[in-house]
């Protein structure tokens, strides 16, 4: 550990001298404080190294509701076009790729049905 430097005699130190060391003092002082005041929240060091002291809890009352869109909220659901520019089938496939065992067409229903909506590209003027 560091050994302490003594304190200086400060009768025999002149005004600008005493000027010098209370300035030294607080930034010795200012850089101790911000060092002590550093936890895991404020800046980049571990949980792990905050201490044990319990953390304070938030002032903030509960609004008792729950997270998302809350109830009686109309809600927003972009439509399907009903003219697409583009459409894309993809076949079935003639026999399973797991056994082999062939597929028959006649049992094919449309389980789901997909739309992209693609963002047209904006140009800067």
């Amino acid at each position: 550990m560091a050994t302490k430097p003594p304190s200086p005699d400060l009768t025999c130190l002149s005004h600008e001298q005493k000027d010098i060391l209370i300035l030294t003092l607080l930034a010795r002082l200012e850089a101790l404080e911000s060092k002590v005041n550093k936890n895991s929240n404020n800046s980049s060091k571990p949980p792990s190294s905050d201490g044990l002291t319990k953390k304070t809890s938030s002032l903030r009352e509960s609004s008792g509701k729950l997270p998302g869109g809350q109830a009686g909220r109309k809600g927003t659901t972009l439509k399907q076009a009903l003219q697409p520019t583009s459409h894309t089938d993809h076949p079935l496939p003639e026999h399973c790729n797991r056994c082999q065992h062939a597929l028959p067409l006649y049992d094919a229903v449309v389980q789901e049905r997909r739309q992209v909506f693609d963002v047209p590209v904006g140009h800067l003027e």
